[in-house]
């Protein structure tokens, strides 16, 4: 059997609620030139049976189950390692994907095409609150939102100056909205497990930045928002590593990794000093606020440990302090 296209990559852990939903809408594409990998992370619900059920009855299906849990972002690059699918396209246990979905992303593959990402679709709880409601319909940014939105491409050089403007704001969307192809994890490496919450950002920023996007002006995956979800989990229970270690690591590959050296060679001066004075800040808030609440975090620690430029900021100069005391 000759490899197929496109591979589907669904992780899964814990999620029984919306999975049937979610593997519907993955076998019953038009397009037919594909398979489905699934990377069970250690469910304790129903999850492994109800997929067990379905493997049952498409043998396009693959099912893992990992021996050990391996995380959120480990989950992630299992499905993709095992993917033999020249693309890639994930969908996750909570989303969906309209019938059409795969025959719509490979209608736009050309030549030098990388990197495909659809219109946003979030698929809110009835009972969602109005400043939810307002925040993912009118305020969340997008690639249509930027005010550098005028066709359907995007250049690589588009995509730097975008990600500096919105530091840290996943502009390009989800990894359910997202088509790739498998071969660029060989120039920009597969998604980063020091982050837990912009790691799709960061991850789909490494591909733009150096090969541009397409964008497909239609909404073709739900990605659902509901209180049990990764994303509100992380929100809710784990502030501090949100809103101060993850944008100081973002910040720090942007500016220092190897692997994105093509994002800074896109980059005037004005747009690299903002990034710098962003990424200094965020380490003296980071320093400030470890101390003050004596919390002595595991990932801020470790940030330290691993990336020298971050200790560095320690201490800081009394540009940094005032900018910082005063914002």
């Amino acid at each position: 059997m000759t490899n197929p296209l496109v591979s589907i990559c669904i992780p899964t852990y814990n999620g029984d609620k919306y999975l049937v939903e979610c593997l519907e809408s993955c076998v019953r594409q038009s397009f037919t030139d594909y398979e489905i990998i699934i990377c069970d992370d250690g469910s304790s619900d129903r999850t492994v049976s109800i997929i067990e059920e379905y493997v049952a009855r498409y043998e396009f299906i693959k099912f893992i189950k990992n021996e050990k849990n391996l995380g959120l972002v480990g989950n992630w690059n299992k499905c993709l390692n095992l993917s033999s699918g020249t693309w890639i396209k994930y969908v996750f246990q909570d989303d969906y994907i309209t019938n059409d979905c795969l025959e719509k992303f490979v209608h736009q593959i050309t030549d030098s095409t990388q990197l495909v990402v659809c219109k946003r679709h979030f698929v809110l709880p009835n009972n969602a609150s109005s400043d939810d409601l307002n925040y993912y319909t009118n305020v969340v940014r997008t690639l249509e939102n930027t005010s550098n939105f005028r066709s359907k491409v995007f250049s690589p050089e588009l995509i730097s100056k975008i990600a500096v403007e919105n530091i840290c704001l996943n502009f390009i969307g989800e990894p359910s909205l997202v088509f790739f192809k498998k071969s660029v994890i060989q120039e920009v490496g597969l998604f980063n497990n020091n982050l837990k919450q912009i790691c799709d950002l960061e991850f789909a920023l490494r591909i733009a930045s150096k090969f541009g996007l397409t964008y497909l002006p239609e909404q073709l995956c739900a990605f659902r928002i509901h209180q049990d979800s990764t994303t509100s989990t992380n929100v809710s229970n784990k502030y501090f590593e949100i809103h101060y270690v993850e944008p100081l690591l973002f910040s720090y590959l942007l500016l220092f990794d190897d692997k994105f050296s093509a994002f800074r060679s896109h980059l005037h001066f004005a747009r690299l000093f903002k990034l710098k004075l962003y990424f200094k800040l965020k380490a003296y808030k980071a320093y400030s606020v470890n101390i003050k609440d004596n919390r002595k975090h595991y990932l801020f620690t470790e940030a330290n440990m691993n990336f020298r430029k971050i200790l560095d900021c320690k201490k800081g100069n009394l540009l940094i302090k005032l900018i910082a005391a005063i914002r």
